[in-house]
């Protein structure tokens, strides 16, 4: 038990570091859940989402602070995902432990895809302004990709970012909107994870070395991020997911 939960505390706090830098990443704590600590799906998604929580709250403060996070689109994208959340952790109770493992890996794939083909071909023109998109439209993304992140513990930012992006949003802005967005589909799904965990008390040793660590690891990320070559970082992030993500799907 001591060397999972030093390995929790490490491997939350190294993803941590990652999210501050870049925004990316958060994808890994439940491959870090599963596969290195040995926890049951639900509590690895339990843990993921309590760090989700933490990383979301701590990062869209930073951005707020400085002027990249306008609240009222981020309000309303995050409006969605608190239903899209909710319905994602509840359809990943009804699932086996084995499809949501496959869910997960394939949201990997895609998520590290996406993160390398935004790093192959980025953003052409100025990056002014906050061109975002309408209501609606920002409520239905909220709640598709909360579901799915929900259902398969992958991070918030990775899946919301690149598509705020896509749609004229300047890069800070999108980050800092899918940070706090993180937040609201990270709530749900600990309610709904932590209701169905048999041994919670036990648990909340690893609980709190992996809550403790992701803080620690974002608030050191968040201040360093200018001095870390964010795109190197982001590359490295989408080969590791690509690659893990292909050898579990395959083996």
């Amino acid at each position: 038990m001591p060397f999972e939960l030093m390995l929790a505390a490490l491997g939350s706090c190294a993803v941590g570091l990652f999210i501050g830098w870049c925004g990316v990443a958060g994808f890994l704590l439940p491959i870090l859940f599963t596969s290195a600590c040995g926890l049951p799906v639900t509590e690895s998604l339990l843990l993921s989402f309590l760090c989700f929580a933490v990383s979301g709250a701590i990062g869209s403060g930073n951005y707020y602070r400085r002027g990249e996070l306008p609240l009222r689109p981020a309000l309303v994208l995050s409006a969605g995902s608190l239903a899209g959340g909710l319905l994602g952790a509840a359809l990943g109770g009804l699932l086996a432990a084995e499809t949501v493992k496959v869910v997960l890996y394939v949201v990997v794939f895609l998520s590290g895809l996406a993160i390398a083909l935004r790093e192959l071909r980025p953003p052409k023109g100025p990056q002014g302004g906050d061109s975002f998109p309408r209501p609606l439209p920002l409520l239905a993304l909220g709640f598709a990709t909360a579901l799915l992140c929900a259902l398969s513990g992958a991070g918030g930012p990775v899946l919301v970012m690149p598509l705020l992006v896509a749609m004229g949003v300047p890069a800070k802005m999108a980050v800092g909107v899918a940070l706090l967005d993180s937040v609201f589909i990270a709530l749900p799904a600990i309610a709904v994870y932590g209701s169905r965990c048999e041994a919670l008390a036990a648990l909340l040793p690893m609980l709190l070395a992996a809550a403790l660590g992701h803080a620690a690891g974002v608030s050191v990320g968040s201040v360093t991020a200018a001095h870390v070559p964010q795109s190197l970082l982001k590359r490295g992030v989408a080969v590791f997911s690509i690659c893990f993500s292909l050898f579990m799907l395959l083996k």
